[in-house]
């Protein structure tokens, strides 16, 4: 096959075309996010972790002692970072880890809304709840948040001492059953 010497300036520009559409003036690489995983809990006390609840002091014959003795002197705090497909939600838990509520008397155990000084989706307070040596759901559905560090921050937990409902609960009352309880609180993937 013969060129045609008039083509022969269209071939060479057709053929430097192609080597500058040869070269590259640009790279790409790949970037990986991580985005880990938290679930953290604290827990903070305007005074002391060891909380005092006990019975009115009656000075005269006949009363009965009253038990309804409340302390709000503990705060939550929890940073979490969930999985929207695996671990959508998480919840915190309070139980009776060590120790027995005297004979006659009940303790309940309420978490306040968050007092917004954190940021994210803040888990939702439940209702007053009996507290037992079985783990009692006291805020649930908490997803990607923090709620700030120490005392103001997070929720306050109120802590309310009663007389138990059952009948006879007064009979059933033992100084010699006074002592510590231990309170557990468990921040886990609902």
């Amino acid at each position: 096959m013969f060129l045609n010497p008039k083509h022969i300036p269209l071939i060479c520009l057709l053929f430097v075309c192609s080597l500058f559409n040869a070269q590259t003036n640009n790279e790409s690489h790949t970037v990986t996010i991580n985005v880990p995983e938290v679930a953290l809990l604290d827990i903070h006390t305007t005074s002391s972790l060891n909380i005092n609840l006990s019975g009115a002091t009656i000075s005269e014959a006949g009363k009965a002692v009253a038990f309804h003795d409340s302390n709000n002197s503990i705060w939550i705090n929890y940073s979490s970072i969930v999985g929207a497909e695996t671990e959508p939600y998480r919840e915190i838990t309070a139980e009776i880890s060590e120790g027995e509520i005297p004979n006659g008397l009940a303790l309940y155990i309420k978490a306040q809304e968050d007092v917004s000084m954190g940021d994210g989706k803040m888990g939702n307070v439940e209702e007053l709840k009996k507290l037992t040596h079985s783990p009692v759901t006291i805020i649930k559905k908490i997803g990607s948040a923090y709620t700030g560090v120490g005392v103001n921050k997070g929720h306050n937990i109120q802590y309310t001492l009663k007389q138990n409902e059952l009948e006879n609960h007064y009979s059933k009352l033992d100084f010699d059953q006074a002592g510590p309880l231990t309170i557990t609180y468990t921040l886990s993937d609902n």
